[in-house]
């Protein structure tokens, strides 16, 4: 299966429970935008990638209610629930496309939430954005780093290796990019300017199934599944739960990369 159409599946399918599991990426959203009104003046025209069911769409529209915003998505289903979420609005436009392709517009302002790490192709993804950026134009985005899910990722090494798996299973975020990874992405596309932040952030669930129950609703799975038996499964959980549970609860480490660059 092509990653796109595995990423696109993935998060179309949850649509209707994202919102209620995605404490997190709001919590990055509401940052990445105080970040953006803190460095910038009100940009006119902005471009949101990977806009989801719209809830930093509806953010830009509260703090920049004059400016033309175009929202795009790889999914229609995430369009459709994203139009609903904001009610008629003309100085809106939807558009279902894929983020890391050339978009013409001439952008004051192009931001994103929590899309830039299932990038397949991101140095020219950022070299198409800059294309599309007006002289003088930003780039923000926050991004998950690496780091993201460690303790998830042990544990799965863990489990595999007792129970002799040929082939290791692998997270998605071992690949992330990391910070110094996408500053020189940056730099290699022509932005100066750069202004990043990282921060380490836990989160707590009650058990292993608990958490891998909300990343399935999330949609954050991977684009490339692969058959994952119930006795390496039940290996995980255990591996999880002995080596990480501490009062009372299962610890989930996010590694958050904040970034605005300038054209």
């Amino acid at each position: 299966m092509d990653i796109k159409q595995g990423i696109r599946r993935n998060f179309a399918r949850r649509a209707a429970s994202y919102d209620r599991h995605a404490g997190v990426q709001r919590r990055m959203a509401r940052n990445l935008l105080a970040r953006v009104q803190e460095a910038l003046p009100p940009p006119p025209r902005i471009l949101e990638i990977g806009c989801g069911t719209g809830y930093l769409t509806a953010l830009l529209r509260q703090v920049y209610p004059r400016a033309q915003l175009v929202a795009l998505d790889l999914d229609s289903a995430l369009i459709d629930q994203a139009r609903r979420r904001l009610g008629p609005d003309s100085l809106v436009s939807w558009l279902v496309a894929d983020g890391e392709a050339f978009i013409r517009g001439g952008f004051d302002l192009i931001i994103s939430n929590a899309t830039f790490q299932w990038f397949t192709h991101p140095g020219a993804a950022l070299e198409s954005q800059a294309q599309a950026l007006a002289p003088g134009g930003c780039l923000a985005f926050s991004t998950l780093g690496p780091r993201t899910f460690k303790e998830l990722d042990a544990s799965l090494v863990e489990a595999a290796q007792a129970l002799n798996v040929p082939r290791m299973p692998e997270i998605p975020a071992r690949s992330f990019n990391t910070l110094r990874k996408w500053e020189s992405l940056l730099e290699q596309a022509g932005f100066s300017r750069v202004q990043s932040a990282r921060e380490i952030l836990e989160a707590h669930f009650p058990n292993v199934p608990e958490f891998l129950k909300a990343l399935k609703a999330l949609g954050a799975t991977n684009p490339r599944p692969r058959a994952f038996s119930p006795r390496l499964l039940n290996a995980l959980i255990r591996a999880y739960e002995s080596r990480f549970r501490q009062n009372g609860s299962i610890p989930v480490t996010y590694e958050i990369i904040w970034t605005l660059a300038r054209k």
